[in-house]
């Protein structure tokens, strides 16, 4: 396996059973889940919007859009804030968990996908007894078709 990244910091977030790592500075807030207001004909990856502190903040199920199934809110899960194009978009996941550093020798390109092109994964970290799949949110959310849409809430 190749190492595909420089080494930095992710903030840890589970979705299922899975953990994932978006990088540091992609992350605006981590935050606890608040009443999201529902906007009629989204995608069905976006539920709404919540004002985060006099922000209009759109909101992706980012468990949905992974596991492709609606999963009940509990004490655990967050909105991790991430800024895209400048713009704040809030991501529901199960449990916001670690900030760590990840050394570019532990991230790989995952051997199931070297032959296909997957925009929005940077790597897979080998940490110890932990492996974290490493995402480009940038790259994720235009994958879900839900950037426009979400640039539609903010006007």
């Amino acid at each position: 396996m190749e190492v595909l990244v420089e080494s930095f910091k992710a903030v840890v977030f589970r979705v299922g059973a899975e953990e994932f790592g978006l990088h540091i500075d992609q992350v605006l807030s981590i935050e606890r889940i608040q009443p999201i207001t529902a906007v009629p004909k989204m995608s069905e990856h976006v539920k709404g919007v919540i004002n985060l502190r006099g922000v209009i903040t759109p909101i992706v199920d980012f468990r949905k859009a992974l596991l492709q199934r609606e999963v009940q809110e509990n004490e655990s899960t967050r909105v991790i804030v991430v800024s895209i194009d400048g713009n704040p978009i809030g991501l529901v996941v199960d449990a916001a968990t670690d900030v760590i550093d990840i050394p570019s020798d532990s991230i790989h390109k995952p051997t199931l996908v070297e032959d296909h092109e997957v925009p929005f994964l940077l790597g897979v970290a080998k940490l110890h007894d932990r492996i974290l799949i490493l995402i480009d949110i940038n790259n994720l959310l235009q994958d879900i078709n839900s950037i426009n849409e979400l640039k539609k809430l903010k006007s």
